[in-house]
């Protein structure tokens, strides 16, 4: 994934945890820089050596030149991970993982994690093509699967509400526009009824 929404970031960096963090799916480095700039929030006393992987060589190459990141490489998952890591962080990829091979691929994340593994993806099922990036066409942005919040609850997994669902499809609706003055408000209830959230994050302690 090259990118992620904004409302995850008050609720992904406060979960990460430890000296070293696996990035899947790093994009354009969105999580490294965060994580260097904001590892306080996470009650850190200094910031976590943060490596990446990603799928698009162009996102590979793009975040080599990030200086937030120790090392970054091409890898397509799931496949065996080398090595091991306090927090593994994979953000708005799941979904990029074709259905079929979803439970090897958190059974990958888990094996590298000495303390936690922390997910993100859309809360519906949200299929589509590859996308054009500022670093070119990624036929890897494409979404291949769904995973659904009592997936995780099975798993072991706690899962909280990210963003607010839109009540149309409709961009500028008349319900949007109405909303819109409370959205903050309604986007941290989300947090509590993962239900009407646009998003979840699952995180387990391992």
């Amino acid at each position: 994934m090259s990118s992620s929404p904004l409302y995850l970031d008050p609720i992904v960096v406060p979960l990460i945890t430890g000296e070293t963090v696996l990035d899947v799916g790093c994009g354009l480095g969105r999580w490294g820089n965060l994580i260097q700039a904001n590892f306080w929030e996470s009650g850190l006393d200094k910031p976590p050596l943060v490596d990446g992987i990603d799928a698009f060589q162009a996102n590979v190459e793009y975040c080599s030149q990030q200086k937030c990141y120790r090392h970054v490489w091409y890898q397509v998952m799931p496949s065996p991970l080398p090595g091991k890591w306090d927090t593994v962080l994979a953000c708005e990829i799941i979904e990029h993982i074709e259905q079929e091979k979803v439970e090897e691929f958190l059974n990958t994340l888990e094996n590298a994690a000495n303390k936690k593994v922390i997910i993100s993806t859309p809360n519906y099922p949200c299929f589509r093509d590859g996308s054009d990036t500022i670093v070119g066409f990624n036929d890897f942005d494409a979404h291949l699967s769904y995973v659904s919040r009592n997936y995780f609850h099975r798993h072991g997994y706690k899962v909280v509400g990210a963003g607010l669902r839109k009540w149309t499809k409709y961009p500028g609706s008349l319900v949007e526009k109405i909303i819109a003055p409370w959205k903050p408000g309604f986007e941290s209830i989300s947090r509590l009824i993962p239900f009407v959230a646009d998003s979840i994050v699952a995180y387990k302690d391992m």
